[in-house]
């Protein structure tokens, strides 16, 4: 745990704490990295022995695969965008198709005037003039605030909101069943659509309900204000108790989006990478204009010369560390920029940048790991339910 004075708490701190929280400084929180709690759960799954990681984090994916994990998450921040024009300045800051309706939500990249990513962005519509835009706090959410308001026209009000929220996230099977005893809102997958939000109560808590999930389970991001979170935190924890609900820690959330094909802002993707390059092409559309959009035309007039690859070793027993070399045809092509072992389909999972000819899945490569090179496969992403049934269903 960090011992910086700039680090901040959550409200539900001393709650994580009674749960054997082991903390880590992430985005100027203290957040929890895994659950020591969560060791008594390692005996119900068949954990590798060769990760140089807690077993209590395996526990926490596999058994939140199965009933249902809460997150606290307030290494995430909302900026809200506000003011009579905001929904001409929202299509022209980010790159999707941004004319949504109030209640719904798109995923996005902005860019700036030199078309450098700055980033992935969840943005749903509060209002007709209000938005809320979600993306990592503390550094990353005061650079991404002082840039809008340097572009926004003078009607349009920037709000970094990264200490008047908090969030937690509830998912997995049973998110259902922990969540609709404390609500007069219909949770069902039919009534409250994927990449939808809802302004509702749960157990008298005003909460921002949006049905988004980076771990690629059914269920919500359900932020409140900072007041609330406790309260919100004790009513979905004894809701859960007939459902084997967990608190899941950072480690694991961040694992699970690898096994979706998740891209991690600083180790997927950084300035000099364009959506096309990150795997993040679907959230451009070229057909509305927006900031960096010149750039972007002359990378697709140019051709994208590489590509983020999910790579798994054919070797069970290693996983390179990040910066490991990969090889094709005994030459160094790359470096590994992510690493983890997908616990949910039993595979050791390296992201990589690849020249475009070698991005094809099932091109062979090998990859570094002490003095020695281990074969590895290039894979198609996502490894875990590629149909997205779980999530979207």
């Amino acid at each position: 745990m960090s011992e910086e004075a700039t680090s901040r708490q959550s409200p539900v701190h001393n709650k994580l704490r009674e749960f054997d929280a082991k903390f880590i400084d992430e985005c100027d929180w203290e957040t929890p990295e895994y659950y020591e709690m969560n060791d008594e759960r390692t005996s119900n799954f068949e954990l590798p022995t060769h990760l140089d990681e807690p077993d209590a984090i395996g526990a926490e994916i596999l058994a939140n695969r199965e009933s249902v994990g809460l997150h606290e998450i307030s290494v995430l921040a909302p900026l809200e965008i506000s003011g009579p024009s905001a929904p001409e300045f929202i299509q022209r800051v980010f790159t999707n198709d941004m004319d949504i309706e109030v209640g719904q939500i798109r995923y996005t990249v902005m860019l700036d005037d030199e078309g450098k990513n700055m980033g992935d962005i969840t943005v749903n519509r509060l209002a007709d003039d209000r938005y809320f835009a979600t993306t990592l706090a503390g550094e990353t959410a005061t650079e991404h605030t002082e840039w809008l308001r340097s572009v926004s026209p003078a009607d349009v009000t920037i709000t970094n909101l990264d200490d008047a929220y908090t969030c937690l996230g509830l998912w997995g099977p049973e998110a259902h069943n922990v969540i609709q005893p404390l609500t007069d809102a219909d949770m069902s997958r039919d009534a409250f659509p994927f990449f939808t939000s809802r302004q509702i109560e749960v157990a008298g808590v005003p909460v921002i309900a949006n049905r988004i999930s980076y771990v690629g389970e059914f269920g919500w991001e359900l932020w409140t204000v900072p007041g609330h979170e406790a309260q919100l935190w004790d009513s979905l924890w004894e809701s859960g108790q007939d459902f084997d609900i967990l608190p899941v820690g950072l480690e694991a959330l961040l694992t699970m989006g690898v096994e979706k094909g998740y891209r991690l802002p600083g180790a997927d993707m950084g300035p000099e990478n364009t959506p096309f390059e990150a795997g993040l092409g679907f959230t451009v559309d070229m057909d509305t204009d927006f900031i960096g959009k010149e750039s972007l035309e002359r990378a697709l007039d140019e051709g994208t010369d590489q590509q983020i690859t999910c790579i798994t070793l054919d070797d069970d027993e290693v996983l390179p560390d990040v910066g490991a070399p990969v090889y094709v045809d005994g030459d160094q092509v790359s470096e590994v920029n992510r690493n983890a072992y997908a616990h949910s389909v039993g595979e050791n999972v390296v992201n990589a940048y690849l020249p475009t000819k070698y991005a094809e899945p099932e091109t062979t490569v090998e990859v570094g790991s002490g003095d020695n090179r281990y074969s590895a496969t290039v894979r198609e992403e996502p490894l875990f339910d590629p149909e997205d049934e779980r999530m979207r269903g």
